[in-house]
């Protein structure tokens, strides 16, 4: 499910009604859970801070008035459950291996699913995901800054539209690996209508 702008709002409503004290105290909770992420050696923890963010958007409307005390460690709870996930998806790969999956395909393969799935989505879908990666370091943050002026939205808008792109090209590749030649075009095909009918930004 997408966030919307106005679930953002809302989120940043719960934190503080002054928009501006909203905003860092959005920065201040978005750190925090990539440095808990970070901790745990997990490489993509900015991307998992991202989905935190997003469950307690979506589960806001029903805690918001009976959650008392500090936000950050409701957050910290759904992290927690991430970090418990994440775990059981890691013992889950070790402990079953796909044999029709090659474990370690070449290069050229993964080249051609990644061109593929980009080859699915719609031309600002595709800009924005491959703008978003574009930089590393402080780079990074800086042109997520300028991204987020030329779009009028939040960086927070835009990291939840990438995570919503991320989310199905995962998909898509994971579809493109798993199929079986001569069958390859068909169920790659299948990917691509899944994510048209599915990505909204």
């Amino acid at each position: 499910m997408t966030i919307t702008q106005a679930q953002f709002d809302s989120l940043l409503v719960w934190f503080n009604p002054d928009r501006e004290l909203a905003g860092r105290k959005y920065k201040t909770i978005h750190s925090g859970l990539v440095r808990i992420f970070a901790c745990k050696g997990l490489n993509d923890a900015e991307d998992l801070a991202d989905e935190t963010i997003n469950r307690v958007i979506l589960r806001l409307s029903s805690i918001q008035e009976s959650y008392q005390g500090e936000p950050a460690y409701y957050f910290h709870g759904v992290a927690k459950n991430i970090l418990r996930e994440c775990k059981r998806r890691k013992e889950l790969a070790i402990g079953e291996v796909d044999v029709r999956v090659d474990p370690n395909p070449d290069s050229h393969e993964k080249h051609n699913c990644l061109g593929h799935c980009l080859d699915c989505l719609s031309d600002n879908e595709r800009n924005l995901i491959l703008s978003y990666y574009s930089y590393d370091g402080h780079s990074k943050i800086e042109h997520h800054k300028h991204m987020a002026r030329q779009l009028k939205i939040t960086i927070g808008a835009i990291r939840n539209r990438t995570f919503q792109i991320r989310r199905y090209l995962q998909n898509c590749m994971c579809q493109c690996a798993l199929r079986e030649k001569p069958e390859s075009r068909n169920r790659a095909d299948d990917a691509c209508r899944m994510l048209n009918g599915s990505i909204s930004t």
